[in-house]
């Protein structure tokens, strides 16, 4: 039995030792077909199965039972696919990936214009490569090229310079950026834009003169085209309205393509005079000019702005005691005066009315400067606003009393006020004769009871004998 044992278990083991040796590691290479380089990130696929990518130095080891051949496909961006069968027993694979090819567009623009340029000639060049094309009535046109290689371009168009350059695709395929735009310079086309010097916003409607000549005006970009033979010399003048003019004497180079123009905005002489309702001046009033403080007025309410540059802005003149005075206003073209009238800031004021026993009197008709305003409520009070620094006529009335009149003088910056006003009530004459009528028939009632009663009384007793 033991020897059986032995037997079985030398078997097993040489079964084993079998198997072992026959597996088999597959170490994959994937370069560059052109170049050798390895290539980093190919993804490897055995018999449809997804096993992993290369390493930086470009290569794989797959280890395998060896037991029959392998369908290996290696795939790798801006390359086409590569697929084959790999014997049973290899330990080594080469995989030349070959580069896919790219289309290659160019655009061709007028650098001032902006237009198509439209049959140029682009000749491309670069390794086992060289084609030429014309570009279309879209300015552009295609090259099937392959990736990562370096190209060197040449443009030629009548009426342009010519271009030369070089384009580097990359390794990994494709025209990332998309088209290559590239901007011709005409050989006699000179543009001028003209911007804003603070703002460099474009300026429309500015005038170019050319040697004292009108040339034309810039458009709503602040663009002009002109027509120039280089390696002269020209006076350059440029005119807006609110801008001040430029002057230049200039020599036209051959590589003067664009000429930029910055004008200045003119700056004028702005008064600023505060005053109030009575046209007083207001000394010590703040000015502000589009939110910003810029200073106050003098003591004959006068500010004065020296260079306003041309332009709109927002004038806020502000005064204790007066409501903030404001006005949009354009400066341009001449030296300007601007009269704020600041109007008095109102007070809220209560009429409150009492009788002379200090109780409230409602619907007590309020009259201010000879104008009803309203009548008191069921506290004696009655609410208005009033413009401050000034005195009115305040007048209540009321049946029964007898009108109360005062003057209230309200102070300069006030917000509340109180005007208090006691009536004392009227003296009616009949209702005294009426009083005292009734007083009188009173006592006159008074006296007849007790005659009567003093009758009564004499009746009733005997007769003395004397008087028989």
């Amino acid at each position: 039995m033991k020897k059986s044992r032995l037997v079985i278990v030398l078997l097993i083991s040489c079964a084993l030792l079998c198997c072992t040796a026959q597996a088999v590691t597959l170490r994959i290479n994937v370069v560059d077909d052109k170049t050798d380089d390895a290539l980093a990130d190919a993804s490897i696929y055995i018999d449809g199965d997804y096993v992993g990518s290369t390493r930086s130095d470009g290569t794989y080891s797959y280890v395998h039972s060896g037991k029959k051949d392998l369908y290996l496909k290696v795939v790798r961006k801006g390359y086409r696919n590569w697929v084959d069968y790999i014997d049973y027993d290899a330990t080594h694979a080469r995989v030349d990936m070959v580069r896919e090819d790219e289309t290659l567009t160019f655009e061709l623009y007028d650098a001032v214009t902006l237009k198509p340029v439209v049959g140029a000639v682009v000749r491309v060049e670069g390794d086992d490569y060289s084609d030429s094309e014309v570009t279309g009535k879209d300015g552009s046109v295609d090259f099937s090229v392959r990736a990562g290689g370096s190209y060197s371009v040449e443009v030629r168009a009548s009426g342009y310079h010519d271009l030369e350059e070089t384009v580097e695709l990359a390794k990994t395929g494709g025209v990332e950026d998309g088209p290559i735009q590239y901007f011709l310079l005409s050989k006699d086309l000179l543009g001028v834009r003209v911007l804003d010097a603070d703002t460099s916003a474009p300026l429309g409607g500015a005038e170019v003169y050319i040697d004292n000549a009108r040339a034309g005006v810039t458009d709503a970009e602040g663009r002009l085209q002109l027509h120039l033979e280089r390696g002269k010399r020209y006076s350059l003048r440029v005119t807006a309205t609110d801008y001040q003019p430029y002057l230049e004497n200039r020599d036209l180079e051959a590589d003067d393509v664009l000429l930029q123009v910055r004008l200045s905005k003119s700056a004028y002489s702005v008064l600023i005079k505060a005053c109030n309702e009575a046209t007083t001046p207001i000394g010590g009033a703040e000015v502000y000019l589009n939110g910003t403080l810029q200073g106050k007025t003098g003591q004959d309410g006068r500010f004065v702005f020296t260079e306003l540059h041309a332009g709109t802005y927002e004038i806020l003149v502000r005064a204790s005691g007066y409501k903030d005075w404001s006005e949009i206003r354009h400066i341009s073209g001449v030296a300007e005066a601007i009269f704020a009238e600041l109007q008095y800031d109102r007070a809220s004021v209560t009429v409150r009315v009492e009788g002379s026993d200090r109780k409230a009197l409602a619907d007590a008709v309020i009259v201010i400067d000879e104008k009803v305003v309203g009548v008191t409520d069921s506290l004696g009070r009655f609410q208005t606003a009033l413009v401050t620094n000034r005195a009115y006529t305040v007048t209540a009335a009321r049946d029964g009393y007898q009108n109360i009149s005062v003057d209230a003088d309200i102070p300069l910056g006030a917000t509340e006020f109180t005007v208090p006003l006691i009536m004392e009530q009227n003296f009616n004459v009949w209702v005294l004769v009426a009083g005292i009528g009734v007083v009188a028939v009173l006592l006159l009632a008074v006296v007849m009871v007790v005659r009567q009663r003093r009758a009564g009384q004499n009746r009733g007793r005997p007769r003395r004998p004397d008087s028989l």
